[in-house]
C-alpha cells in the first residue's frame, strides 16, 4: 500500500509540473498577444491623429497599385521585401513587371533602393538584377529575419501588408495590404527603412 501511495504521489506531481508549464506557456503566449494588440491600437490612433488616408488593397488589387506607384515616382522608392521572385523567362509574371519598373525608375533618375531576406535563396536573382542595373541593393543584417513587406514612395505614399512579391502573392493568395497616404508615415517608415539599412551594412 505504501508503494502505491507513493507512485501515486509521483504521479501527482508530475502532473502538477505539467501544468505549471502549460499554463506558464500560455500565459506567455497571451502576454505576447496583448503586446502586439497594444502596439496595432496605438499605431491605428497614430494614424487617426496624423489625418492619413489609409486605402484597403486585397489580393490582386495591390499588383496595379504597387505598379502605377513606381512608375509615377518622381523623387524616391524604398523597398523592404522578404519574397522576391525574379523569373524574367516568365514575361507573365507581374513579380517581374514590378523589378523591371524599380529598375526604369532608378535609369530616370529616381533614387532606389531595395532590402532582401537574405535567407530566401530565390532573392537572388532580384538582387542581381538590381546590381547589374544600377539600383540600390543589399540583403538584411545577418542572423535577423526582415520579414517586412513595404514600400515607401516620394516621402508621402506607404504600401504595407502581407503582399511578397511573387506571382503567387500578386496573383493567386488571398492577401491583404493598405495604402497609407501621409508624410508622417512615410518619414516614420523611411526611418525605419534607413535603420535596417545601416544595420545591414554593419560587419
Amino acid at each position: 500500500m505504501a508503494r502505491a501511495i507513493s507512485k501515486s504521489t509521483a504521479f501527482l506531481s508530475l502532473l502538477t509540473i505539467l501544468l505549471a508549464a502549460a499554463l506558464g506557456y500560455v500565459y506567455t503566449a497571451y502576454t505576447a498577444l496583448k503586446t502586439d494588440y497594444e502596439e496595432l491600437r496605438q499605431e491605428y490612433l497614430y494614424l487617426l491623429n496624423q489625418n492619413a488616408t489609409v486605402l484597403v488593397i486585397n489580393n490582386q488589387s495591390y499588383y496595379e497599385v504597387a505598379l502605377k506607384l513606381v512608375q509615377k515616382a518622381n523623387v524616391s522608392i524604398y523597398v523592404i521585401m522578404y519574397v522576391l521572385k525574379y523569373d524574367p523567362g516568365d514575361r507573365a509574371d507581374p513579380a517581374n513587371e514590378l523589378v523591371w519598373a524599380l529598375g526604369n525608375a532608378s535609369a530616370r533618375g529616381v533614387e532606389v533602393a531595395v532590402i532582401l531576406e537574405g535567407s530566401v535563396a530565390v532573392n537572388q536573382a532580384a538582387y542581381d538584377y538590381f546590381r547589374a542595373v544600377g539600383v540600390n541593393v543589399t540583403y538584411d543584417q545577418a542572423h535577423v529575419t526582415t520579414h517586412c513587406k513595404l514600400m515607401i514612395i516620394d516621402h508621402r505614399y506607404v504600401l504595407v501588408g502581407s503582399h511578397n512579391w511573387t506571382e503567387s502573392a500578386l496573383w493567386y493568395n488571398n492577401e491583404a495590404s493598405v495604402l497609407i497616404i501621409s508624410e508622417e508615415v512615410a518619414r516614420k517608415e523611411e526611418e525605419y527603412f534607413n535603420k535596417l539599412w545601416e544595420e545591414a551594412q554593419s560587419p
